[in-house]
């Protein structure tokens, strides 16, 4: 009977077990968070009732949006902010990208136009399975609120996201139409550098998308609850950042091709618009590294003017030194 009674005792604990697992499982996946700006003000404006069928029109919109993304789905809805998860961070930047063009859209003929802000962050959570319950899925863990944070830095018309999220969905979404958008070159991306959030050990950098002459496209200020964190040993050089398809910013050279990566920065292949030619563009993103790149081009100077021109000395054609992006360009090492 004993021996039957601890066979019972052990199987009733693997059920818990396995029950808890099925229940309980850890995801690594795409968080967003989206919030409508002045919502308070609307109402005071508009009056609860017309006030909340505009927030209502503006929950189906999102959902409407969201319908279309088949790896997308709404975790929660708490009064005007949504917690949505997505597989992938392309999804979910293009997502936000449709959003918030389609409220602009609206605006231009709204008495009270609505604006988004949206924070967006990959990070491994506890993902709760509740199948017979009105909400049959939750999230937990510390990246939700990592993802909230971020949310919470940005303005209306503002898409905020961590790095990993940044450099994913920008490769994957360069030289991609995007519903409703101008071609990719309309988009700008940003990195506003590292910041310390309240609650949070480590720095996160913070980038941002936006569309050109619509979006914020501005950093985040200091306040209680987050500041810029400036390390004197490698200060960020802020701002624009190279991707594929993309024409560094006054010229008419277009990135074809990512040759390689340092502590200074990046090495990018680019196609003159116009006469075809290509070039290597060198590219610093670190402040305390403009300097010795300033002095990597000086000594290329001095060789051309003590050799000339020689076939194992790559030729400089141009620099770029006044304000980000940072680079000087070569000749391409490419037929």
């Amino acid at each position: 009977m004993e021996v039957e009674s601890n066979l019972q005792g052990a199987l009733d604990q693997r059920a818990r077990i396995e029950e808890f697992r099925q229940k309980h499982r850890i995801g690594l996946l795409t968080l967003m968070f989206t919030d409508l700006v002045g919502s308070t003000q609307l109402k005071q404006t508009l009056g609860d009732r017309e006030a909340v069928a505009l927030i209502q029109r503006h929950h189906a919109l999102v959902r409407e949006i969201l319908a279309r993304f088949k790896e997308g789905e709404e975790i929660s809805t708490a009064g005007d902010s949504f917690f949505i998860v997505f597989m992938k961070p392309s999804d979910a930047i293009q997502f936000s990208l449709i959003l918030q063009n389609r409220l602009r859209a609206a605006a231009r003929s709204a008495e009270c136009p609505l604006h988004d802000r949206v924070g967006i962050h990959i990070g491994e959570v506890v993902v709760e399975e509740r199948p017979d319950s009105s909400k049959p899925k939750d999230l937990y863990g510390l990246q939700v609120d990592i993802c909230a944070r971020v949310m919470s830095l940005a303005k209306g018309d503002q898409i905020l996201m961590t790095r990993p999220a940044f450099d994913s969905g920008r490769q994957v979404l360069k030289g991609r139409d995007i519903e409703g958008l101008r071609e990719s070159d309309g988009l700008r991306w940003l990195n506003h550098g590292p910041y310390v959030l309240k609650g949070v050990e480590e720095p996160l950098e913070i980038c941002e998308v936006g569309e050109i002459g619509a979006a914020c496209l501005k950093p985040p200020p200091d306040s209680e609850r987050v500041h810029r964190y400036m390390s004197p040993d490698a200060e960020p050089v802020l701002g624009w950042r190279p991707a594929l398809d993309h024409v560094i910013p006054n010229t008419q050279w277009i990135l074809e091709d990512k040759l390689g990566q340092g502590g200074f920065g990046e090495v990018w292949l680019g196609r003159h618009q116009t006469l075809k030619e290509r070039r290597v563009f060198k590219f610093c993103f670190r402040a305390d590294r403009v300097r010795p790149l300033k002095r990597e081009v000086t000594l290329f100077r001095v060789l051309k003017e003590r050799v000339g021109e020689h076939p194992n000395i790559v030729r400089m054609h141009d620099v770029f030194f006044d304000e980000p992006p940072y680079y000087f360009q070569n000749s391409s090492i490419i037929n």
